[in-house]
């Protein structure tokens, strides 16, 4: 008979442990995989200080009206001038976030290429008055309120507004030719309306749409060097020809903004 070899005993017992060992494992619960958590969304600041440019179209309204009669024409005779025009120039503001609405202010300057003339028929026999407006520049104050969705910003703003326009009065013959031309420049003040759409490219560029109405009412002005000459006289003058202007402008711009971020960064993000 053969004696049992203590070496197998000894294996026996590891192969029972492993076999032990191995079936505990796998009684044991897989470890869950860690928890995952979502990033917190990015909002966009519209906060800070901000410079840019913009440039666009304007279109004039303006109505010429005289308020006497004289050599020339009855008293209110109208006549009416709408031109448009390339206009461009800068703008600085800021504004202030309190999510979702934002508040600021805006002074801009406008350089206006917009001039429009027209001309009606005097009393007198082929001879025409020519009116001409031709605003240099526009200037506004005003202030902001809006609505911001993360990085567009929907706003509206109104204040005051200022231009610098030169008025003309011209004595026009059948033929063409002006006898006699009287300019008057003046500073005008008024209010202006308006509203936009900006969205932010980057953390500090933005780009946007916008729409301005300027009112500058109703002025009056009296033209007293104008002449004409009458069934072939010489030049004569013809009194004062006092008129009244009413004045409108439309502008439609684009622009875009660089914005100096007070807070560091154009980008926060929600908790």
């Amino acid at each position: 008979m053969r004696r049992f070899s203590p070496g197998l005993l000894v294996g026996f017992v590891v192969a029972a442990s492993s076999l032990a060992t191995a079936a505990s494992a796998a009684d044991m619960p897989v470890p869950a995989a860690p928890a995952y958590y979502p990033p917190h969304p990015v909002v966009y600041d519209w906060t800070g200080i901000y410079i840019g440019a913009h440039v666009g179209a304007g279109l004039l309204d303006d109505v010429v009206t005289t308020t006497t009669t004289t050599a020339l024409l009855p008293s209110g005779t109208q006549s009416k001038l709408t031109p448009f025009g390339v206009v461009g120039g800068a703008q600085a503001g800021f504004n202030i976030e309190f999510a979702p609405f934002v508040i600021g202010a805006e002074a801009t300057w406008t350089s206006s290429g917009i001039s429009g003339t027209n001309s009606v028929t005097s009393l007198v026999p082929n001879v025409f008055v020519q009116s001409t407006s031709n605003p240099l520049w526009y200037a506004t104050a005003t202030a902001k309120a809006g609505v911001a969705a993360n990085d567009w910003l929907f706003y509206a703003k109104g204040g005051g507004a200022w231009t610098r326009v030169d008025y003309t009065q011209g004595v026009l013959l059948g033929g063409g030719g002006l006898e006699s031309v009287q300019t008057i420049s003046d500073h005008r003040t008024g209010f202006t309306v308006g509203g936009g759409i900006e969205y932010a490219m980057t953390e500090n560029l933005s780009a946007k749409v916008e729409y301005d109405f300027l009112d500058f009412g109703t002025k009056a002005y009296s033209f007293n060097n104008l002449s004409a000459a009458v069934a072939g006289a010489a030049l004569t003058p013809v009194g004062a020809m006092p008129v009244s202007i009413k004045s409108f402008t439309n502008l439609f711009t684009v622009g875009l903004n660089y914005r100096y971020n007070w807070s560091g960064g154009g980008a926060v993000v929600t908790k």
